[in-house]
């Protein structure tokens, strides 16, 4: 092996193949870099040329890692990972204006990122202004990836990334309840059993989903169907359809409460509902926290204690 050509890799080479393999998308990795597509076309192509090998491949609309692609990702990522934990090493030691400088990098799953955090970063923000904040909001697989790429300080997630080592800590409960339509004939039932909600087309998020998972897990001890109207990658997408007519759905208590409060959906009162969940901290233990991490972390706790 031509040692050499290792001079020419780059640590945003990596970051950005890194970005590309973990979206399977050069339009979204460059949207979450905050650059151009033809600038993270080029950055791949270039590390390409390095490794002299083909990393990803392109099949019709989907892109894909090759083989050598996917043995690359794992080791970049740790390096990735190095670097950034370098980084916050080295503003530690120069001080507290060098390390707020850095952003608090928080990941969350959809729910409790779309409709939690904001505002407990807002009063975060209010309390340690100088502190930049960078919140990402993503399904579960990426959450995991941002973690393990350490792209990321912190987690927050209804099931914590399965990852070696992770330091989990309970944080907010998150009730799931059943949404319909006010206009749905079981509104105005008083206790619905599940058997009557197992004949109803349900609205759901993906596979993968924290909260379609727990319903998928309650119809299958139960012993009953769950009959799967229309699959939606969104909640606001759901919450629409279901105001529409089109069936019935399962969602966080959170992210219903204005709608149901205009009377745009209602909340169905079912047997074993509503499920009861929770939101967790996570992180790495392997990893050091830095400062504004770990001041973010003791001001969940306290909010936590504040919400009951």
């Amino acid at each position: 092996m031509n040692w050499s050509r290792l001079d020419s890799l780059t640590i945003r080479q990596l970051r950005v193949f890194c970005t590309v393999s973990r979206l399977l998308s050069y339009t979204r990795a460059a949207e979450e870099l905050g650059c151009q597509q033809p600038t993270v076309s080029a950055l791949v192509a270039e590390l390409e040329r390095a490794a002299q090998l083909i990393l990803l491949e392109q099949w019709g609309k989907r892109l894909a890692l090759t083989d050598e692609g996917r043995e690359l990702y794992a080791h970049a990522q740790q390096v990735v990972a190095a670097a950034n934990e370098a980084w916050l090493a080295m503003a530690e030691l120069r001080g507290v204006a060098m390390a707020e400088s850095v952003p608090l990098r928080v990941a969350a799953d959809t729910t409790v990122g779309t409709y939690v955090l904001p505002h407990i970063l807002g009063a975060f923000h209010r309390r340690r202004p100088a502190i930049a904040l960078n919140l990402r909001v993503a399904n579960r697989a990426d959450v995991r990836a941002c973690l393990l790429a350490g792209e990321v300080d912190l987690v927050i997630a209804g099931r914590p990334p399965a990852v070696d080592g992770l330091m989990v800590e309970p944080f907010l409960v998150n009730p799931l309840v059943v949404i319909s339509s006010p206009e749905h004939v079981l509104v105005t039932q008083t206790r619905v059993p599940l058997a009557r909600l197992a004949g109803e087309v349900f609205l759901l998020r993906e596979v993968g989903s924290g909260t379609r998972a727990a319903v998928e897990e309650l119809f299958e001890v139960a012993g009953m169907p769950l009959r799967i109207g229309m699959v939606l990658g969104h909640i606001e997408a759901i919450k629409q359809a279901v105001a529409a007519g089109l069936g019935v759905s399962v969602l966080s208590e959170v992210a219903v409460k204005r709608e149901v409060q205009y009377h745009r959906l209602a909340i169905l009162q079912v047997e074993h509902f509503p499920i009861q969940r929770r939101w967790y901290i996570a992180r790495l233990a392997e990893r050091p926290l830095m400062a504004s991490a770990a001041e973010f972390i003791e001001f969940l706790r306290e909010y936590r204690l504040q919400s009951g």
